[in-house]
């Protein structure tokens, strides 16, 4: 019997743990020479504990000798769990000729798991125009998917594709086309996110908040200005927060009024941390009212942009 069947047979027959995990790492040690016998147990392995390990082993190996029966496997593996380290395997191995096959997982999978994980290798692939492709699918679930992949890599010529799904039927993808915009920071995703800001739900008005604060600039400013009117409250919080991650001077006097005004004792705790974060020495004095005259909460956010930032001695 060769090292590697006698180790396969051990990682698939033994009670002992620790076997079993020495078996499997002599198998990645091992390298091109076990492929073969790791891909038969892989597809051919009664117990899924067998199964799921050979993949995790061929991942490991990251031999493309591994790419088909690893496919094959994510595709027809009656147990979730080794069809998720099927995909996982594929991404550790990085070969472009997995991707039809991590894209059909995406689309036919009925474990959310394993489509999550196929989405995810087809990002550390770089899988663009396949993701790009994925956009006008008619699950929503995968058009979000294929959002948020190309956010990841920064694909910035997907832009324009992405921004007409800011009028998607489904929130949740709207919600992650706002997060796109984020990702690829530039002016056309300003005149995007002013669109988000104006959506009925507010988890994308949020959303496309926090793209601003990753933008930054006097215009992401002005927009995220706006947002303090909202009539929803996280998305006001948002704002506040979001104008102290851009940190433009210009909501200095908007931010001192929320500080002091009838917001809660939250926002208003916020709004002091944001005049930090701006650091302009403007916002001194008024943190140094605040720290005096406002509620507990507003008086150590107050305390913290005094001390952390400004270095002034309280």
């Amino acid at each position: 019997m060769d090292k590697a069947r006698e180790l396969i047979e051990m990682l698939g027959k033994s009670d002992d743990y620790f076997e079993r995990q020495k078996a499997a790492w002599a198998l990645v040690n091992l390298g091109e020479a076990a492929v073969d016998q790791t891909a038969i147990a892989l597809e051919a392995g009664e117990f899924s504990d067998l199964r799921y390990k050979s993949a995790w082993i061929l991942g490991k190996i990251g031999s493309p000798r591994g790419v088909e029966p690893l496919c094959r496997a994510m595709h027809s593996d009656p147990d979730q769990v080794v069809r998720e380290w099927c995909a996982a395997a594929l991404e550790a191995v990085r070969s472009q000729d997995a991707v039809p096959a991590l894209v059909l997982a995406m689309k036919q999978d009925s474990s959310k798991d394993v489509r999550l994980r196929a989405a995810v290798a087809l990002r550390t692939l770089g899988a663009a125009e396949a993701l790009r492709d994925l956009l006008g699918y008619g699950e929503p679930e995968v058009r979000g998917m294929a959002v948020t992949g190309l956010a990841k890599i920064g694909h910035r010529e997907s832009l324009t594709d992405v921004a007409r799904l800011l009028q998607d039927e489904e929130m949740e993808v709207r919600r992650r086309a706002a997060a796109f915009m984020g990702e690829v920071a530039c002016d056309e995703a300003l005149h995007c996110l002013a669109r988000a800001l104006q959506d009925g739900e507010s988890a994308v008005r949020c959303e496309a908040l926090k793209s601003l604060g990753k933008i930054k600039g006097e215009c992401a400013c002005d927009l995220a200005m706006q947002a303090l009117q909202d009539q929803d409250w996280q998305v006001r919080y948002t704002a506040v927060t979001t104008l102290g991650e851009i940190g433009h001077n210009k909501a200095l006097e908007p931010l001192v009024e929320i500080m002091f005004g009838r917001e809660d004792e939250k926002m208003r705790a916020w709004a002091a941390w944001s005049l930090g974060e701006i650091a302009d020495e403007r916002a001194i004095e008024p943190l140094q009212r605040a720290y005096k005259t406002c509620p507990t909460e507003v008086m150590k956010k107050a305390k913290d942009s005094l001390v952390e930032i400004f270095k002034q001695e309280i």
